[in-house]
């Protein structure tokens, strides 16, 4: 079985060092690679993110890409990515508000919420602070934070699916590096996936943790983005992956099973943009 080592995607703007993770999941969940795969293009190369800013036509992805966050962590400048799952909840990584190795927890309620970080000068427009941590599960990566404002009114939420595809393409909608919000869909294969975890060669960067999986035309969350893989070969014990494999998320639908107590019973959704939200409806993939 093909040994892999995990690193964890970068969460802060300000630090050009990698930051590491316990190895996870265990290398036992991952099924080796076929040649052909292991031939295959990889994310390290032309970069393929695009600006939401440029889809608006696009509405489908728009209206979707609104109910994704930038995270402001402190006021240091760490940043995460995340989503809107209910009218105050936010879902992202335990990363991002714990020190995975030391166990450490940060002060939750100075991370700031920006629903519109579109264009670089829209960056300090926030729209919630955090106020608590519902749950978080540092092995499953996830973290369910509470917000001060119900934005979700206004923006929609989005649904986790209880399936997950095992072929086809993904986007990973995001805020890599902190920049605006862009969406990954271009050589985004899904390479292999299992009960625990999706791999997909959609490109990512840091500042992508906590970012949402879907199904390239999809509208439900398959998958939490958190981390970067690389084989033995490429893995460097002092400097980390020399070359990215894959980028990695866990299944949603194990992180939905142990959040569904505090999710709304479905998802919102409205034609927007400015449309005040009242009404529940569940969102359908094409």
């Amino acid at each position: 079985m093909t040994n892999l080592k995990i690193i964890t995607t970068a969460l802060l703007i300000i630090i050009s060092t990698s930051i590491y993770a316990q190895e996870f999941p265990s290398t036992t969940f991952i099924e080796p690679m076929s040649e052909k795969e292991k031939n295959k293009k990889r994310i390290i190369g032309e970069a393929n993110f695009e600006k939401i800013r440029d889809l608006e036509d696009q509405k489908k992805i728009f209206n979707t890409s609104r109910r994704v966050a930038f995270l402001l962590l402190n006021e240091q400048g760490g940043s995460c990515s995340g989503s809107l799952v209910g009218p105050d909840l936010i879902l992202t990584n335990a990363h991002c508000v714990m020190n995975l190795q030391t166990k450490e927890k940060h002060d939750v309620t100075k991370i700031k919420v920006n629903m519109e970080y579109l264009n670089s000068n829209q960056i300090n427009n926030y729209h919630a602070q955090v106020t608590e941590a519902v749950k978080v599960n540092p092995n499953l990566d996830y973290a369910l934070l509470r917000l001060n404002n119900k934005i979700g009114k206004h923006y929609g939420w989005l649904e986790l699916a209880d399936i997950t595809p095992t072929k086809g393409n993904v986007m990973v909608i995001q805020h890599p590096y902190g920049r605006e919000k862009e969406i990954s869909r271009v050589d985004s294969e899904i390479a292999q996936a299992n009960t625990v975890v999706l791999h997909y060669y959609a490109d990512t960067e840091p500042g992508s943790s906590g970012s949402p999986v879907f199904k390239v035309n999809g509208r439900k969350i398959i998958a939490l983005h958190h981390a970067g893989q690389c084989r033995d070969e490429n893995f460097d014990p002092q400097k980390g992956c020399k070359k990215f494999d894959f980028n990695e998320g866990v299944v949603i639908g194990l992180i939905k099973n142990q959040i569904k107590q505090h999710l709304p019973s479905c998802a919102i959704d409205g034609n927007f943009p400015g449309e005040f939200v009242n009404k529940c409806v569940y969102l359908e993939d094409e």
